[in-house]
């Protein structure tokens, strides 16, 4: 990559160069907007002298965003990916949150028209280090970008330094540079953070809370402290203080389904459970608006909570998800529809578990844990010729599935036992025991068979 001369660039056009120059650094855009992209290319070119083809990728296809970025990652580069709030008409937020769960240290940039301040509560949270409202200019444009790459200087790199220190573990080390920075800058919302995270470390937990919550004080909009003051009030069993700060942040950033679901579920815990229901509908009908991937994730981890405590609202929440998505489920709904059969089976409603199943096994034909499942209801409505043909075609697809766990092989062996298929039996009775030497039930149903084995060779 070479850079023309260009003495009269500005501390921003220049920090953007070095970027792209000595930090490798590659601007991945996911836009489909002409306008911006022409006014980024002519930055890039005209005005930094970079070669575009080096520092520039227009994705297109966002489904292949994230494959992009790790190629990118192991080819020496540094993405800084740039991309639409809504792209084709389709919510990214959800997006950013699982880009930054894989690439954490991913600059992230989105491109917005005005919006409410909530949405950008949430993307602040999901993830984005910066925003560019458009129409912009190039200027503003070089301003954004170097900003986001460089944001605070010296105090940004104290601050990215004492992190490191506390995910070596160095603790002690942390709390002294956090100090430092609070030197620098008496007060700081982030210094704050990073000496409350290294006191917690440290088993420090009310100290800890004193600092989270100065931070707060000193920033009320910043959700960072929050956050940790609802973590930290969950590790020491304080469920209610917990729910205060979670509450706090949900009237600053009201759109992330996930809190919904943490306070729905502390709501339940503590006997609330119309308020519980509440939050979980909220939550769900936010889902809605924001990615239909979403929804299921949302689903599971609400019948997640009802699980034990109430199988029905599980399976409630289970089909509304799936009813939400009518004729558009695919292949990451097999999940739900597995869940479902499951708190189904729990309830004795075999037969309507079966019909889950089958509604599965459309999407999933070959799916053997699908074909395992469908069987287990079968054998508890007393239909074994049906459960061993789903049986046997779980073994069909995938040989080893019998090993999944020494249950599901136990389970297989006495329907193939019941079936009259003695060798497949002994052979899912083996598999069993060879998983849990323990199992009992497994070892004695074996020995019933080699008698059998044994007359058979006479």
């Amino acid at each position: 990559m070479v850079l023309q001369d260009a003495p009269n660039h500005s501390h921003c056009e220049k920090t953007v160069s070095n970027f792209a120059h000595t930090e490798k650094g590659l601007f991945v855009l996911l836009t489909d907007d002409q306008s911006f992209i022409k006014t980024f290319r002519a930055l890039m070119g005209k005005e930094l002298g970079l070669i575009i083809s080096d520092v520039l990728l227009v994705v297109q296809d966002s489904g292949k965003l994230i494959k992009l970025l790790k190629d990118a990652e192991r080819r020496g580069r540094r993405p800084f990916l740039i991309m639409e709030r809504v792209f084709k008409s389709r919510d990214m937020s959800h997006t950013v949150r699982q880009i930054k769960e894989i690439l954490p240290h991913l600059l992230v940039l989105v491109l917005t028209v005005e919006v409410e301040r909530k949405c950008i509560f949430y993307l602040h949270e999901s993830g984005v280090d910066n925003f560019i409202a458009k129409p912009v200019s190039m200027q503003t444009m070089a301003e954004k970008l170097a900003f986001t790459i460089e944001p605070h200087k010296l105090l940004g790199r104290a601050i990215v330094e004492a992190k490191a220190l506390l995910t070596h573990g160095e603790a002690e080390k942390a709390r002294a540079a956090a100090e430092d920075i609070l030197c620098m800058k008496p007060g700081s919302a982030a210094g704050l953070i990073v000496l409350g995270d290294a006191q917690r470390a440290l088993g420090e937990l009310d100290a800890a809370e004193a600092s989270y919550k100065l931070a707060a004080e000193n920033a009320e909009l910043y959700l960072e402290p929050l956050r940790r003051l609802a973590a930290l009030c969950e590790e020491k069993g304080n469920l209610e203080e917990c729910l205060v700060w979670l509450e706090r942040m949900d009237r600053l950033s009201p759109l992330n389904t996930e809190r919904k679901v943490s306070m729905g579920e502390i709501h339940l815990n503590l006997g609330n459970e119309e308020k519980a229901a509440g939050l979980f509908e909220s939550a769900i009908e936010q889902a809605a608006k924001e990615t239909r991937e979403l929804i299921s994730t949302l689903a599971e981890r609400i019948a997640g909570v009802y699980a034990e405590k109430n199988p029905e609202r599980s399976e409630f929440y289970l089909r509304k998800a799936l009813n939400m998505k009518k004729d558009r489920t695919d292949f990451g709904d097999v999940r739900v529809f597995n869940m479902l059969g499951l708190h189904l089976r729990r309830q004795g409603k075999w037969l309507d578990a079966a019909a889950e199943y089958r509604r599965a096994l459309n999407i999933a034909p070959r799916d053997p844990g699908l074909h395992y499942n469908l069987g287990m209801a079968y054998v508890q409505g007393e239909r074994m010729h049906d459960a061993r043909l789903c049986m046997e075609k779980a073994v069909d697809l995938d040989r080893d599935f019998p090993r999944s766990s020494d249950a599901v092989a136990f389970n297989m062996g006495c329907v193939f036992m019941r079936g009259g298929l003695m060798d497949m039996a002994r052979s899912c009775f083996e598999a069993s025991l060879s998983l849990n030497p323990e199992n009992e039930k497994a070892a004695v149903e074996l020995a019933k068979l080699y008698p059998r084995a044994q007359a058979g060779s006479m």
